[in-house]
């Protein structure tokens, strides 16, 4: 979750004795630190022989360790205008580790899942007394004094961030907003609102700054005092007394939107989210706030995001937003407290004369969109690349771009050498230094091969009774021999590893088919021109047109149930999560027929991978696609034309993401069936299923489908409303909204038809069908109980999920596939209890 710290170890200095000193209030050890190793002598044996190896003059990367800050006690303050000092066993006389806690740390404003608004509010009412940041006290009582001292300081600039998760957690991408804050404002203040932080372990992590003389405080927050006279104050009585559903959504999150506006409204400055790198003096701004996207034909802006925002004191659209928070307030949509708060506000005063009100542009604050983050923290490997590392930081450096909001989901990316993350952090920090995941230990005296062989080599030997255990879940066919359970026959047999080779990446693949970032629209086109030739896929060749008599051949196998993947990235990268999507599919149909549609797969890798299937004679088939075929006689047909001539914008999101809406779509109008993401788990058998699609939320009120998914869709062959979302891609498409041509127009398309159109007789299914568990709470499937709470919450959503109501659970790849799955979590129990292949996951 946070930066990786690099130590520079001196071998004339390794006789020193480094003691690590173990805090009392750091005693707890998160989900996601290492095991403390075991006190027995071949841990000591194992501790000796690293620092044997190791002793030479040497850079250790503990890039994939959580992160660790060290306290720099030298013997005088940091100079602010002095060379950053490196972090070495010089000068650390003692080092604080600040624990990078699991994903998602614990939350005591975390409501029970699945359960009704009065449920939840009983609930709430349990908890109120326990919550108290909702009150005042002795020690929040001294507020506003502390801010008036603090303030009083000679601040050239006043900022704000908050924190409510436990200092532990505060991670090195935290500190990186920090400390590029203050090498842009070296005489600027931040004051940090926390009360986690507002401690002695909150104190060490901050004293690398509070060393070098920088301005820095974290305090308690007083909310009642925050919201007194403001419209917020009604809002929050009415949350103390019970009355009020906080919503689904952590409670905390929407605090801390409310204590943003509060704190600025109240004292005036800079408030900014703790996932942003600072690259010059906000000065020159004044009461403004940041557009996250706009128009590409008006230049308007089409959403706010309020991560970034700068007003003087009582600035009234603050009392605005405050006003619409209370009397809007829903803690059961993300954003709607936040960032869609601050565009409904300014949509409809923002001109108001009197306002002054500055909208800048996306270049700002978010000049990279959510879905091109990961771009920024790989490392060049080419010429080209290189040149877009080059051309990406002249651009970040230019007059527009005050800060780089990093949308922290990004942390669980390695900044790799070279990157342009790394770049940037090396220009824009005091304290923080080596930043990079070291692909190898380099070493000037021993070889590096020799010692890293030594290292894995004793750590197996030392290791070889428990390592296995701390690994992710891997697929049960990568072990030697094991059991199968099919039809109630028992059958062993030995999977050779070298027979199977599925290697799962975590980071998106390269793609031919991603476009460069920050290029104007012709500047794209021009370069899809020139790749055209290359994208095999928009053409038919010899090969590609024996797809349908494959596919008839296929079919008129005795399928009971027909269904079809898609996958276009390179087999490779096709993994364990999604080998388990087709091993619990067949579990659930063993009669079933699936087709995965797909170049790559459709090869002697893509064989090897699925053969674990093929031997136990479930009808499998990986298949190159025809897509002039399939768009043929459609009204697709003509966009493919268009997108084939070089005319059609395919936008700044991989064309792949939409090229695989449209086969699903085009696949299934050609020959009916069942399409399925590979990112799930199949319950039950679908063969009760017609003509159906899943809502993936409702209205917790009226009960209505509020979005709809194409994640699974079931139709006959032919059905109306096939063409009609064809119809729908073809004439509306556009390439630069995320999910604008996949779930959105599902969704679009189906609230304009209707359900009840004649012929269509469509069915939308609950979301407890095929989205149980929403993408934002997927984690909590993944992780041991340690708890009898939380023992008693597996068992019962093991109860639902086995209700039923559910076929499948889309497990959100893009969130969940980095989580290891933890022995005895509601995952590992569904995983035992419907896989053919996987049964045995761990080793006792």
């Amino acid at each position: 979750m946070a930066p990786s710290g690099v130590f520079l170890i001196n071998n004339h200095d390794i006789s020193k004795k480094i003691l690590l000193h173990s805090l009392e209030d750091e005693k707890n050890v998160t989900e996601n630190a290492l095991p403390n190793p075991p006190s027995s002598p071949p841990a000591l044996s194992f501790v000796a022989i690293f620092f044997l190896l190791y002793s030479s003059d040497t850079i250790v990367s503990i890039a994939n360790l959580p992160m660790h800050a060290v306290d720099l006690k030298s013997n005088k303050a940091v100079d602010h205008l002095r060379e950053p000092t490196l972090i070495t066993t010089t000068n650390i006389q003692e080092q604080i580790t600040i624990d990078e806690g699991p994903d998602e740390v614990y939350d005591p404003l975390i409501p029970p899942d699945n359960v009704t608004k009065e449920e939840r509010l009983v609930w709430f009412r349990q908890k109120l007394p326990e919550l108290e940041i909702l009150r005042s006290n002795n020690l929040t009582q001294e507020f506003h004094s502390r801010v008036l001292q603090f303030l009083n300081n000679g601040c050239s600039i006043q900022f704000y961030m908050i924190w409510f998760s436990p200092a532990k957690s505060f991670g090195k991408r935290e500190f990186f907003a920090m400390d590029s804050l203050f090498k842009a404002h070296p005489q600027g203040c931040l004051m940090i609102l926390s009360k986690s932080m507002d401690s002695g372990r909150g104190y060490r992590i901050l004293k690398p700054l509070l060393d070098g003389g920088f301005k820095i405080l974290a305090v308690t927050p007083d909310l009642p005092f925050l919201v007194k006279n403001t419209p917020g104050e009604v809002w929050l009585e009415e949350i103390k007394s019970g009355k009020k559903d906080p919503g689904y959504i952590p409670l905390s999150q929407n605090l801390a939107n409310l204590i943003r506006l509060t704190v600025l409204y109240k004292y005036g400055g800079v408030y900014l989210d703790t996932d942003f790198i600072t690259l010059k003096d906000f000065s020159g701004l004044r009461n403004a706030i940041g557009a996250q996207s706009v128009d590409l034909q008006s230049k308007n802006w089409t959403t706010l995001n309020n991560a970034a925002m700068i007003f003087d004191i009582n600035y009234p659209i603050l009392l605005d937003y405050i006003s619409e928070f209370a009397a809007t307030f829903n803690g059961n949509k993300w954003g709607h407290n936040g960032p869609f708060l601050v565009s409904r506000v300014t949509e409809k005063v923002g001109s108001t004369p009197g306002y002054n009100l500055t909208i800048v542009p996306p270049e700002a604050f978010y000049p990279v969109d959510w879905n091109q983050i990961r771009r920024l923290f790989r490392k060049p490997q080419k010429k080209s690349e290189s040149r877009w590392v080059e051309s990406m930081l002249n651009e970040l450096n230019q007059e527009e771009t005050y800060a780089l909001h990093l949308w922290n989901k990004s942390r669980e990316l390695a900044i790799e050498e070279g990157s342009v993350m790394a770049r940037l952090i090396s220009e824009h920090h005091y304290v923080t230094i080596k930043v990079f995941d070291y692909r190898l230990l380099r070493r000037t005296v021993k070889s590096p091969i020799f010692t890293t062989l030594a290292f894995v080599a004793i750590f197996f030997f030392v290791y070889a009774d428990t390592i296995v255990s701390n690994l992710p879940m891997p697929p049960a066919f990568l072990t030697s021999t094991h059991e199968h359970h099919l039809d109630d026959h028992h059958t062993t047999e030995t999977v050779s590893i070298t027979k199977l080779a599925i290697q799962e990446k975590i980071d998106e693949f390269l793609d031919p088919l991603i476009p460069p970032d920050n290029v104007t629209k012709e500047e794209r086109l021009v370069w899809f021109r020139r790749k055209l030739p290359e994208l095999e896929i928009l053409q038919s060749n010899d090969f590609t047109q024996k797809f349908h008599g494959r596919v008839l051949e296929f079919l008129n196998n005795g399928c009971s149930t027909q269904f079809y993947m898609i996958w276009l990235s390179p087999a490779k990268s096709f993994g364990k999560r999604d080998f388990l999507a087709m091993d619990t599919l067949f579990n659930s149909h063993p009669k079933g027929c699936l087709m995965i549609i797909s170049r790559s797969m459709d090869s002697e890798l893509g064989y090897r991978i699925l053969k674990p299937l093929l031997d136990r004679d479930f009808k499998i088939l990986a298949i190159t696609p025809d897509l002039p075929f399939l768009v043929k006689n459609t009204p697709a047909e003509s966009w493919l034309d268009e997108m084939k001539s070089g005319r059609r914008d395919p936008g700044n999101i991989p064309l792949s993401q939409n090229l695989s809406n449209l086969i699903g779509l085009a696949v299934l109008y050609k020959y009916g069936g069942i399409y399925l993401d590979t990112d799930f788990i199949i319950l039950e058998n679908f063969s009760g299923l017609r003509n159906a699609v899943g809502a993936q939320s409702i209205d917790s009120e009226s009960k209505n489908w509020t979005r709809l998914n194409g994640a699974v869709m079931i139709f006959d062959i032919h059905h109306p409303l096939l063409r009609d979302f064809l119809d729908e891609f073809a004439s509306t498409f556009n390439g630069n909204k995320w999910g604008y041509n996949g779930p959105y127009l599902v969704s679009r398309v189906i609230k304009k038809v209707g359900i009840r159109t004649s012929g269509y007789n469509l069915t939308i299914l609950p979301p407890e069908a095929f989205y149980p568990v929403d993408w934002n709470r997927i984690r909590r499937l993944y992780r041991k109980p340690k708890t009898d709470l939380e023992s008693r919450w597996v068992e019962r959503m093991m109860n639902e999920l086995h209700g039923g109501e559910t076929y499948a659970i889309h497990l959100w790849n893009k969130r969940s596939r980095v989580l290891a799955i933890e022995e005895g979590s509601v995952m590992a129990r569904l995983i035992l209890e419907h896989c053919v292949i996987c049964q045995d996951i761990y080793t006792s």
